[in-house]
């Protein structure tokens, strides 16, 4: 696995590196260019060779998939272990209902992963009613064009993840 995103900074030339294969956003972006990321996976005699997975997956998902794979139990996390797909059980592989990205740089950002679709929100700390963006990641993988206002009931999905997921800073006292 990697990093998220290609550097913006520091003198890397991307466009001659392909470094994010034509995709939106770089580090520090909650596009796909910025969060999706390679992973490989070797184990003779378990994994196939050459397979390849269009499974939807975060880092924490790691975390209980190297806990399944060594019979451990785990509490208190998000993730879910995704050893049937390496294992090629891909009916016994639970996915995620969406995934959750905030992250405060670039003056604040929000997105969801959630099938296919995929919600953004950008500049939040300046405009904290910002709108979404909506992309339909199956036919638009590079996110280039907002389909938000063909979707109001998939904004309205978004808004109640918000709702649900998101944590207001506690103020010290």
């Amino acid at each position: 696995s990697s990093d998220n995103g290609p550097s913006f900074a520091g003198g890397v030339d991307t466009k001659f590196f392909n470094s994010t294969g034509g995709l939106r956003g770089f580090k520090m972006d909650l596009y796909e260019g910025g969060i999706r990321m390679p992973f490989i996976a070797r184990w003779p005699g378990k994994i196939k060779a050459g397979g390849t997975s269009d499974l939807v997956s975060a880092q924490y998902d790691l975390f209980a998939t190297l806990a399944d794979l060594t019979n451990q139990k785990v509490s208190a996390t998000d993730g879910i272990s995704f050893l049937p797909e390496l294992l090629g059980n891909k009916r016994k592989q639970a996915t995620h209902a969406f995934l959750y990205f905030e992250f405060s740089e670039k003056d604040g950002q929000i997105a969801i992963r959630m099938g296919d679709w995929k919600g953004v929100k950008s500049n939040l700390k300046k405009n904290p009613a910002a709108p979404w963006e909506l992309y339909n990641l199956k036919t638009d993988r590079n996110e280039t064009t907002n389909v938000a206002a063909q979707h109001p009931a998939i904004l309205k999905k978004l808004d109640t993840i918000v709702f649900r997921e998101h944590q207001k800073k506690k103020k010290k006292s």
